[in-house]
């Protein structure tokens, strides 16, 4: 892609590196990946993946070794860190539907839980708090918060990027992916489209002394499996390793190429002398589908709530300002990054300055700096689906059935302990009263057992009650809907 290499140069030799030089309100770019695994990264423990770039932000950032988004399924997760708050307030659960299940198995009706399969446009997204502290915004890629099919870019009705406070907005829906990628070969899901308008952007922010907000929402690495030619070339013959067996070459191609367009911005980044001033994100919106690789020793895959479906890759770089090499254990969600953008915005008040607006995460700054918060290291983070979300047999390490990803299900982790309320058994086989009994509740201390296969809920029963009441003090104190309904098309079966 010579002419794009050339369009790059030109760029960034028009930036001037004494524009926005304050870091009072650093720059900040999220690349939010699309299906990428816990371990889809070598500095991950990947021994099939080549990415250098992404190793990178972690080398000389912050790496979140318990790095969580708020749903293990595109959508929501995206509503989730597009808002700031959980589930429960955007009613945003399953992609389509919340009834991805079969009628014949699922217990519960869900008659009582509201689906809305759109982004409420009376949230007040990140963008437009950013803007409000002086920001420029550009959203580059997925957006898929408004419906589906094409209404999910909000191209046709819904809720656009451009209504939740973007500036620049370039978007598609992944139906076109594949028309615009036989036209051009050498852009594989349009990430180096992407990279080419944010580079853009970034220029004309930093000509006009503005700092930047970028949400780099990339496609990949969402199956259609796309890659240039001489990426795949790269990787018909290449080894897989013991992690990553029966991988489609196409897919580490794919990896490979959307690192190479990640380095691509950072390096432009570093040239135009503005590489102190951005601070840099990086995650994914869910775990890994089954056929991306292992993510061992985590249990099961996208749209779990098993740790495979939930942790994610959750790296942050700040050169000069976040000690480079570091690792955090402290667990920390998609949420956190609203709060965190605006306190590093230099918002004071955010509660005024967002009008009341509430927000669930919590400023994870004093992390990126080194000083460890006995408030986030203490505090409990929660998830809801009350939903069900089928798959196929591939997605193992799920519970009653081996073809579903996710059944109704309440979640909290505090510390090292994570309690599991599956809805089906809690709602119509006795609740807590039943709790020896009616297998409603699962147990594990992820320290000891981060595959989640010792159900500690029978032992450690003191934990267990703790964690309980705090969990059921939050579904009642944000309004979670526990669907209790039985289907009544299981008894007209029977």
């Amino acid at each position: 892609m010579p002419g794009r290499l050339i369009l790059w140069t030109i760029i960034f030799t028009l930036f001037h590196s004494g524009c926005n030089s304050s870091v009072e309100k650093p720059n900040i770019v999220i690349f939010f990946i699309d299906d990428m695994g816990w371990k889809d990264w070598s500095g991950g423990g990947s021994d099939y993946f080549e990415t250098p770039n992404i190793d990178r932000i972690a080398r000389e950032g912050i790496n979140f070794t318990n790095g969580y988004v708020n749903a293990a399924n595109c959508s929501p997760s995206r509503c989730c860190i597009l808002s700031g708050q959980y589930t429960p307030r955007t009613n945003f659960y399953n992609v389509w539907t919340i009834h991805r299940g079969d009628k014949n198995k699922d217990r519960l009706s869900l008659s009582e839980v509201v689906d809305n399969q759109t982004f409420d446009e009376k949230k007040l997204s990140f963008a437009e708090a950013m803007k409000k502290a002086g920001y420029k915004t550009a959203m580059y890629g997925k957006w898929h918060v408004s419906g589906y099919d094409r209404q999910g870019s909000g191209n046709e009705g819904g809720v656009s990027a451009q209504m939740q406070g973007f500036d620049e907005v370039l978007e598609h829906p992944a139906g076109v992916l594949g028309d615009l990628f036989r036209e051009n070969p050498d852009d594989p899901k349009q990430m180096f489209t992407y990279t080419e308008r944010a580079i853009k952007f970034a220029e004309d922010c930093v000509s006009e002394d503005n700092p930047f907000l970028i949400y780099m929402a990339h496609h990949a690495v969402h199956a259609r499996n796309m890659a240039r030619p001489e990426t795949l070339a790269g990787y018909m013959d290449k080894k897989q390793g013991i992690f990553h067996n029966n991988i489609q070459p196409a897919y580490g191609a794919m990896m490979d190429d959307l690192d190479a367009s990640i380095g691509m911005f950072m390096e432009k980044l570093q040239e135009s002398g503005i590489d102190q001033e951005t601070v840099v994100i990086f995650l994914s919106d869910n775990g890994g589908p089954a056929d991306h690789g292992s993510q061992a020793p985590l249990r099961s895959w996208k749209g779990s709530y098993y740790e495979g479906g939930i942790r994610v890759p959750f790296l942050v770089r700040w050169p000069g300002k976040i000690k480079p090499g570091t690792v955090s254990n402290t667990p920390v969600m998609a949420i956190d990054l609203y709060p965190t953008m605006l306190e590093l915005a230099g918002v004071r008040n955010m509660k005024e300055h967002l009008g009341g607006y509430p927000l669930d995460g919590k400023s994870i700054v004093s992390e990126l700096f080194g000083n460890t918060s006995e408030e986030l290291e203490d505090r409990a983070i929660f998830w809801h689906f009350p939903a069900y979300l089928k798959g196929n047999p591939k997605y193992t390490g799920t519970r009653n059935y081996p073809d579903y990803r996710a059944e109704p299900v309440s979640v909290i982790r505090k510390g090292d302990w994570k309690l599991m309320m599956f809805l089906e058994e809690w709602s119509l086989d006795g609740g807590r009263a039943n709790i020896a009994s009616n297998n409603a509740i699962e147990l594990y201390n992820l320290r000891d057992d981060p595959g989640e296969s010792n159900n500690l809920a029978l032992t450690e029963t003191v934990v267990l009650d703790s964690l309980l009441d705090e969990l059921l003090t939050w579904q009642k104190s944000i309004n979670a809907t526990i669907p209790r309904e039985p289907n009544p098309e299981i008894k007209l079966l029977e």
